[in-house]
């Protein structure tokens, strides 16, 4: 993979910021971060890489009342016709958000969340940046078992018109350290034609594990849009090594 010299220096950073992250004072506030190497940057059962590599990385600053600030980046390479020229062509996603997190008791949590998605570098006109709102549910049960139901509006989808997605996700995490996780999602859009595909429904299983001192999980994704070849959103597996701190 042949990466930008933007993604470079966005991936240094994030790398660079790690020491600082781990050594805070405990105070109100708490720092956290994370890394990974991806083999497909996969949003919602579409490929934003072409199929290639990702490098990814972040940093949340959280309070203990619940509410916390992050920012998130990735490289990124969409699927874009001869019509827009190299130079016009987004490399980077640089996210930025803040929410709320709070924990119900009797296993019950959820999370809002505001974040806004940009493409530093792309041209304006091809209207790539977008702002999402998100509420997260979830239910945590003694053994292990988590169901989650997210769902997420944005006012301008892929730059196109308003986009709700509704998604269903379970988890399970076995005490050697083995999670398993399914999920559904439906994406729609009210502008099908300004944004270039049809609602569509997505879904996938992974497999997680320990690898050293990092995690490492295997996930297969997939689509239902007819189209889905050409819009990389066909089955898909990916393999992914994270880090938290």
């Amino acid at each position: 993979m042949k990466l930008s010299y933007k993604t470079t220096v966005i991936t240094g950073v994030l790398l660079a910021s790690l020491p600082s992250v781990q050594a805070a004072p405990e105070g109100p506030f708490a720092f956290s971060a994370n890394v990974a190497l991806t083999s497909d940057y996969l949003f919602r059962g579409i490929t934003q890489t072409d199929g290639g590599f990702a490098i990814q990385g972040g940093f949340d600053i959280n309070h203990e009342t619940g509410f916390y600030i992050g920012t998130w980046g990735s490289n990124v390479k969409f699927l874009e016709d001869n019509t827009v020229k190299p130079e016009d062509r987004a490399d980077i996603e640089l996210d930025l958000y803040v929410g709320f997190a709070k924990d119900l008791g009797n296993g019950f949590s959820y999370n809002v969340k505001a974040g806004h998605y940009m493409y530093p570098g792309a041209a304006s006109d091809l209207n790539y940046d977008m702002t999402e709102f998100n509420v997260t549910l979830k239910y945590s049960m003694p053994q292990g078992t988590v169901y989650d139901f997210q769902y997420d509006f944005s006012p301008d989808f892929g730059g196109a018109d308003k986009g709700h997605n509704y998604m269903f996700g379970v988890n399970h995490t076995l005490s050697s350290g083995l999670g398993f996780r399914g999920f559904v999602g439906q994406q729609n859009i009210e502008d099908n034609n300004a944004a270039g595909k049809d609602d569509y429904l997505y879904y996938g299983v992974s497999l997680s594990f320990p690898v050293a001192k990092f995690d490492g999980s295997i996930g297969y994704s997939n689509t239902d849009l007819d189209n889905a070849d050409a819009l990389g959103a066909d089955g898909r597996v990916v393999f992914t090594l994270s880090k938290s701190f």
